[in-house]
């Protein structure tokens, strides 16, 4: 038997919300790329927030994160990340970061999985103390550390998921027979039907269908407003600080309940 593993969508599962309309808003902030870019993010966002994405919608995204940051550097959108992971942290579920503490304190290797850039959700997969780490989208760069607008691996969305679990499966020797899976959308379905055991997280209304088919686990959570009032009250404060402040404070309520 091999090692067991638990993967955790990002967008709406582990965080109410999108994380791509953090960095976008972050990214035109500094001038990493153009307003227009947040606009129709932040539009494409509203939409996400509500019914969840297409295929089609997700593509288009993807495309437009790809195009907009093509001959920027990664130590610019690096540089992106005191501003990006606060936000991020700040919607997070405490009832999911409780799962990855439980899972972490049983010996179960977790993983970030999200379509979002591998800089944002490695670095939110480190605060959140995942000893897996992060499966996410690598853009290419080239020798001079600038972005060519094109993908290095698998995109990591839908199926693409599922590829980039079987190529971690196979390295580091995990079972996915045994392993869990928690996403809210039907677009992952393959990375839930991948495992042993699947957990649908606010499911979409066919995510939650084919879960109560199948007889999967069905997880209903809530944000903590208490997070948002200890970061305006000024409990956590500025930059790096907000991520590693707030994610001590899920922590805290984590072995409150």
């Amino acid at each position: 038997m091999g090692e067991v593993a638990a993967f955790f969508d990002l967008d709406r599962t582990v965080m109410s919300g999108a994380s791509t309309y953090y960095f976008a808003k972050a990214a035109v902030k500094s001038g990493f790329y153009p307003r227009r870019v947040l606009l129709r993010g932040a539009w494409k966002t509203f939409w996400f927030r509500r019914r969840g994405a297409s295929d089609e919608q997700s593509l288009a995204v993807r495309d437009q994160v790809l195009d907009s940051i093509r001959g920027r550097t990664r130590a610019g959108m690096e540089a992106l990340l005191p501003d990006v992971l606060g936000p991020i942290l700040l919607n997070v579920y405490p009832e999911i970061f409780r799962r990855i503490l439980d899972h972490e304190r049983a010996g179960v290797r977790t993983y970030l999985c999200s379509a979002s850039p591998i800089e944002v959700v490695g670095a939110v997969a480190r605060a959140l103390d995942m000893s897996g780490g992060a499966l996410a989208t690598c853009a290419d760069v080239d020798p001079e550390g600038a972005f060519t607008g094109t993908l290095r691996g698998p995109f990591c969305y839908g199926p693409g998921k599922v590829e980039a679990m079987l190529i971690e499966a196979e390295r580091s020797g995990i079972d996915l027979t045994q392993s869990y899976a928690y996403s809210d959308s039907m677009s992952d379905l393959p990375m839930l039907e991948a495992v042993g055991h699947a957990v649908a997280v606010n499911p979409d209304r066919d995510l939650r269908r084919i879960a109560l088919e199948r007889e999967w686990e069905i997880l209903r959570v809530e944000p903590r407003h208490g997070l948002r009032a200890a970061i305006g009250a000024g409990i956590v404060t500025g930059g790096a600080g907000v991520g590693v402040g707030t994610a001590w404070l899920l922590r805290r309520m984590s072995q409150r309940t």
